[in-house]
């Protein structure tokens, strides 16, 4: 049993990086092609309000999800201490999950309110640090130092842009967009276009 945990601890450690930040790159790329046709294609806008009006909360759980998981594996599993900054992210990131857990349950949508400012918040540490690691200096002179873990450290970086700070970012800016999304169709039916 133990020697099958220590392969499965190094199993993820050496594929957690390479996983992790391909899905990064590919929600991307699907949250740039969505925001497109949001703009460009009346039909597919419309078909995107519906499908997010109708699924917010769960779009939300899994996205939100995904960066409770992520920041678990790379701190408990993978081994990359948390900084200053990463333990703000997750004081934003976390109750959110907590939050859109409940809101399912109770299938409450009204929620969506509560997530913007822990967002807004999250988004904007999670981007400073990014401008950190690539190499930005933003007055932090030697940036934060936190227990083994600094906050301009860059513990990988995949795809030339994408670091732990930028995966948080990404959450972040999904949540408000979701948000936007959302609450334009609300304001389109309401005033009858």
């Amino acid at each position: 049993m133990f020697v099958t945990s220590i392969i499965m601890s190094e199993l993820i450690q050496a594929n957690a990086t390479p996983i992790i930040g391909f899905l990064t790159l590919v929600s991307n790329i699907i949250f740039v092609t969505v925001i497109l046709a949001i703009l460009i294609h009346a039909d597919t806008r419309k078909h995107l309000y519906n499908f997010v009006h109708k699924y917010i909360l769960e779009l939300l759980f899994f996205g939100i999800l995904s960066a409770v998981v992520g920041s678990l594996v790379y701190s408990d599993i993978v081994g990359f201490p948390p900084c200053d900054l990463c333990w703000w992210q997750r004081i934003f990131m976390y109750p959110q999950l907590v939050i859109v857990g409940f809101a399912m349950y109770r299938g409450d949508k009204s929620v969506i309110d509560y997530l913007v400012p822990l967002s807004v918040l999250g988004a904007v540490v999670s981007l400073y640090q990014s401008f950190l690691q690539w190499g930005f200096d933003m007055g932090a002179g030697d940036g934060c130092a936190a227990i083994g873990g600094e906050c301009s450290k860059v513990y990988f970086m995949q795809y030339s842009y994408i670091t732990i700070p930028f995966m948080a970012f990404t959450v972040f800016a999904y949540i408000i967009a979701l948000k936007v999304i959302y609450y334009h169709k609300d304001w389109k039916n309401r005033n009858g276009k």
